[in-house]
């Protein structure tokens, strides 16, 4: 089969993950061609990870919108006659949904990657339009977003897929990694590292991980959390350092940066909104726990206790609650959930069967 997978670029994240692992997997048996629109970052991308039988196109547009884009884009995908596409992030939906109305025979999967919130707004749109086109099959990412999405657009076709990924491969030494952890004021202890991964923004909530950790601080002093990713917003990198928060650690952008699991006793996400984050997906291949806010298909993922904690809102004192619960556990108890993290993963998102459930359901 013929497929094209279309984003808006390969820079680090996790929709873009997903796509480079899912293309990698489908290449083993299909003709697969990506092609991405925008401009990629040349240094922090997921270029060197696409397997060399896959096509790819940069077509470097610098517009959002515009005609000579969306003509140039359809007489790619006719010169390329792809029997299926999946479509990717906000951007290029728009131009493929037009497309759609043009090239009808062929079979279009769009992937929902954040909350349904966030995407509410297009598929009400598409839902008014549907009498004209109802082409396009949008996948959800986890039950939780596949339900809010069924009771509000029911006659949208709509499946669930979960998200998944290969287990993740380490691209350090250990002993790099080691010196890592080891880089910052407080030195790490056993059974209270922590780790963050995601660029600073308003949905990533880093306000209330450095709150918490101001709380843990007074009780365990000793307890750190590492934070990597991208000061996307100056604005809230500067409000996080005025909290100065003397346990929580700014690390930057990182290549790789889920090599840092490694040495992390949890993965801690403190998100407001999330579809199904590949970073989780991450830390489960690897048998790390998970202490996570209620964002998106989360709730799909944590159960309380077995594979980490999940708490009920997203207030300080629930994250922080949540934080303690773990830190105070057994060692016993915490080495159950680190297994119990492995087998969510190998049950529920390992991506050979992710991409076997994409090739029925999209037939």
């Amino acid at each position: 089969m013929r497929i094209v997978h279309i984003i808006s670029t390969l820079n680090i994240g996790g929709a873009e993950n997903f796509v480079v692992q899912l293309a990698n997997e489908q290449s083993k048996f299909n003709a697969v061609t990506i092609i991405v629109t925008g401009i990629t970052d040349l240094n922090k991308n997921y270029r060197s990870q696409i397997h060399n039988t896959i096509t790819l196109y940069e077509l470097g547009w610098t517009k959002k919108y515009n005609i000579l884009q969306f003509i140039r884009l359809n007489s790619l995908l006719k010169r390329l006659m792809p029997e299926r596409i999946f479509v990717h992030l906000h951007n290029p939906l728009y131009y493929i949904y037009g497309i759609s109305f043009i090239q009808r025979k062929i079979s279009y999967v769009h992937t929902i990657h954040s909350s349904f919130d966030n995407w509410k707004p297009i598929l009400k749109y598409l839902n008014k339009l549907r009498l004209f086109n109802n082409k396009i099959l949008h996948v959800c990412v986890a039950p939780t977003i596949y339900n809010s999405l069924k009771k509000n657009f029911p006659k949208l076709k709509t499946t669930v897929i979960r998200n998944g990924i290969g287990e993740h491969q380490l691209k350090r030494e250990s002993i790099e990694i080691k010196e890592f952890w080891n880089s910052f004021s407080i030195k790490p202890k056993k059974g209270k590292r922590f780790l963050a991964i995601g660029n600073i923004n308003r949905h990533k909530n880093y306000k209330l991980l450095s709150l918490s950790f101001d709380k843990i601080y007074s009780q365990y002093a000793d307890a750190m959390c590492i934070q990597v990713g991208n000061e996307m917003d100056p604005i809230l990198a500067r409000e996080l350092k005025k909290i100065n928060t003397p346990n929580l650690f700014f690390a930057g952008s990182q290549n790789n940066a889920a090599d840092f699991l490694l040495h992390a006793d949890a993965l801690i996400v403190s998100s407001l909104q999330e579809g199904m984050p590949i970073v989780i997906l991450e830390a489960l291949s690897m048998g790390v726990p998970i202490i996570s806010t209620p964002a998106g298909g989360i709730k799909d993922i944590i159960v309380n206790g077995e594979n980490g904690f999940i708490t009920q809102d997203f207030e300080v004192s629930s994250l922080t609650s949540a934080i303690l619960k773990f830190i105070e556990s057994s060692n016993e108890d915490k080495k159950k959930m680190a297994k119990n993290a492995r087998v969510c993963f190998e049950q529920h998102y390992e991506i050979q069967k992710i991409s076997k459930i994409y090739q029925n359901k999209s037939a």
